[in-house]
């Protein structure tokens, strides 16, 4: 997974999370703040009625009634106050609780504030009760309100966070796609990563360390193979002079003579060998121009019309089917004549002995490129991990039946690499197949 998509289904599970907390908790929270503000109500309307039974007086307060008591209902009948005499000497501290009221012939409860007080040396008690059916409305609407706000504030929050994190993490995706751009172990230089977090900057500066530790191992590595490459030639050249002098002698025995072919033939061979690291090495240096513009289908026809007696030897069928009109430039025709002759040798070299088929198939994309196929019947599918070094130098995965030396792969790889060109291996029982993704001709390269 990742890392975006576990910072946001962390992101997630923490605010479904608080989510769930608050839902079981705003209930109790929001009737707990409806009855405490019902009773601070009920407060404020007793200091409401002391003050008036102060400056008017109980007996005005209580004038009409029977039984010096006195029951008041609102309008709607969800508050009522009710005046009475109290008992001498039974003086209770004021209290608050809900209780059974009778309204219009049915109990109602009602949150009711009792509080004794003395007037004029006469205990009185009074009661002022508001409804529990209007608190519950109260109640109701908080709760509601509460729940959208709820609602609003976790996916506001979420939306904001997910750009937040989005934005945080965009360095991230720089890098990666830096990563992908580079072309082979020597990579041009990157300009800095341009980012205000101190740990992307971190890490694109020793991504930028490690690829120039790269690059420089591995252009002395380069150096060196190209050194000494064209060092050994020479000693050969040499050697190679010296045995056909030697082989022109008159008087020399046949079992000399056959030695020094055989030395002959080894020495042609490492000349080979060296040409072809040569070859490598001057690819990966860049020391080749891209002055041409390619049709591959006339290019894979002279490399066919070049393996056409292979083909008919091992009594191989090649089929080929290519859509659209393939052009590669900028482009070297020789380096590219190169790599799909050493597919296609490879291709009939490891196929089946007799009634092989190779078919070569290609098709464009609708991002510009073109894939192009080269699949053959292989006597034996290639083990799958052995397949990522299949373009390594000198790795063969043949029961050493089939000459070569492993280096008409890391020729194929480099070339496609100093052309831009993807290539990948897949192999099973059905046989092996190359797929190379070119990419799009430019327009402004030379004809």
């Amino acid at each position: 997974m990742r890392l975006r998509q576990k910072l946001v289904l962390l992101t997630t599970l923490s605010k479904g999370l608080m989510a769930g907390v608050l839902l079981l908790a705003l209930p109790w929270a929001i009737e707990v703040f409806a009855l405490r503000h019902t009773e601070a109500r009920l407060r404020s309307e007793l200091v409401k009625v002391r003050r008036r039974i102060e400056r008017v007086g109980v007996t005005s307060f209580l004038r009409g009634q029977e039984n010096d008591q006195r029951l008041h209902y609102d309008l709607l009948e969800d508050e009522f106050i009710e005046l009475r005499r109290g008992r001498p000497g039974h003086r209770q501290p004021d209290t608050i609780a809900t209780l059974p009221r009778r309204q219009q012939g049915a109990l109602v409860d009602f949150r009711v504030l009792r509080a004794s007080f003395e007037h004029d040396g006469r205990p009185y008690t009074l009661e002022i009760g508001k409804s529990m059916e209007s608190v519950e409305d109260v109640y109701g609407l908080l709760r509601s309100f509460a729940a959208y706000a709820l609602v609003f504030a976790v996916l506001s929050t979420l939306l904001i966070e997910l750009g937040v994190i989005t934005y945080l993490l965009r360095p991230v995706d720089q890098i990666v796609q830096r990563l992908r751009a580079v072309q082979g172990p020597t990579p041009p230089p990157l300009p800095p990563l341009q980012t205000s977090t101190w740990d992307f900057r971190y890490l694109d500066d020793t991504i930028q360390q490690m690829l120039q530790k790269i690059r420089r191992v591995f252009e002395q590595e380069r150096e060196f193979i190209a050194n000494a490459s064209h060092e050994l030639l020479t000693p050969i050249s040499i050697l190679q002079n010296r045995f056909e002098n030697m082989l022109q002698a008159e008087n020399l025995p046949e079992e000399a003579e056959t030695q020094l072919v055989t030395s002959q033939k080894t020495l042609q061979r490492l000349t080979a060998t060296l040409r072809t690291l040569l070859l490598i090495s001057r690819i990966e240096n860049a020391q080749f121009a891209r002055p041409d513009r390619v049709d591959l289908r006339a290019l894979l026809g002279e490399v066919v019309e070049e393996l056409d007696y292979r083909l008919l030897d091992q009594h191989i069928r090649l089929h080929q089917q290519l859509e659209g009109a393939p052009t590669l430039a900028p482009a070297n025709r020789t380096l590219l004549f190169t790599l799909f002759y050493n597919l296609l040798s490879n291709a009939i070299k490891y196929n089946r002995p007799a009634d092989g088929r190779i078919s070569l198939t290609g098709a464009p994309q609708p991002d510009g490129t073109y894939v192009l196929v080269i699949h053959n019947t292989a006597v034996r599918p290639i083990p799958a991990a052995q397949l990522p070094q299949l373009f390594e130098r000198f790795r063969r995965f043949d029961d050493g039946r089939v000459e070569g030396f492993g280096l008409g792969l890391a020729v194929v790889r480099s070339v496609a690499q100093f052309h831009l060109i993807g290539i990948a291996a897949a192999s099973d029982e059905h046989g092996t197949a190359f797929t190379l993704r070119l990419p799009p001709a430019r327009p402004d390269a030379a004809e």
